[in-house]
């Protein structure tokens, strides 16, 4: 039990994807998680109810994580109610698969406020509190592939991924005198809710599939494994770095 006892909180884990296959691990391993949703509640109770099924404590919390405040309110609000917080994992992002040339302000504003802002709000109040409260805590940022390789129709998500990384590095920085970790999980392709519609196309699919020397997509529970690993004892010298899930892809 390599979480046993400790507090989590996990945004973008009212889905069927990564956030929810970290939770899922974290509680696995003895952790109390709590979970953030934004617009399928019927999800994250589900999920609440996988973590009970485990004999461990859970609830879920709404917010629209595109507002700063309204992050750092939930990231109270959860260690409030877990009785502390002693890991997060932000997860919650938005994508808009679009030419670079296409996208719209609206729509680069929205996924800048979430994907960067938002993980900049819930990573900063959640290591406000961990400092206060003096706990060696463990911040975890997913990232993407594409916040180092150039995808076409992923420029302007790319951006906001590469923006999470660099914040994650300065953050692994300034928070590694308070034995305060800060990584970043890098998935490749992988099937989630996320881009299920996108991954449903055979072409696209096996064009993905091509790409990765071990052969096939990665499932959210790749990604949880390495997440496992951060938030554990074990990972309590290792800071500021990006482990890249992603099958090989990286590797050409």
């Amino acid at each position: 039990m390599r979480l046993d006892g400790k507090k989590a909180l996990i945004t973008g884990a009212g889905s069927y994807g990564i956030g929810r296959a970290i939770a899922l691990a974290f509680a696995g391993e003895g952790a109390d998680v709590a979970i953030h949703f934004h617009s399928r509640p019927q999800v994250a109770a589900s999920v609440v109810a996988d973590i009970e099924a485990l004999g461990r404590r859970s609830f879920s919390l709404h917010a629209d994580l595109s507002e700063a405040e309204t992050c750092r309110q939930l990231v109270r609000d959860a260690s409030e109610r877990l009785g502390g917080l002693d890991i997060i994992v932000t997860a919650a992002a938005a994508i808009y698969r679009k030419p670079i040339l296409e996208i719209t302000d609206a729509e680069w504003d929205y996924m800048m406020a979430l994907n960067l802002r938002g993980t900049f709000a819930c990573a900063t109040e959640a290591a406000r509190l961990m400092r206060a409260n003096g706990t060696k805590g463990r911040i975890i940022v997913i990232g993407s592939i594409v916040q180092q390789l150039a995808l076409a129709g992923q420029v302007a998500y790319g951006t906001t991924k590469g923006g999470v990384a660099q914040l994650a590095r300065g953050m692994a920085l300034e928070l590694a005198g308070d034995g305060i970790t800060v990584n970043v999980i890098a998935p490749g392709a992988t099937l989630t809710d996320f881009n299920r519609d996108h991954l449903a196309d055979p072409q696209v699919r096996q064009k993905r599939i091509d790409a990765i020397p071990m052969g096939r997509l990665g499932e959210p529970e790749d990604m949880a494994e390495a997440a496992v690993y951060l938030a554990s004892p074990g990972a309590a010298y290792t800071t500021g770095v990006t482990i890249f899930v992603d099958g090989g892809l990286m590797l050409p």
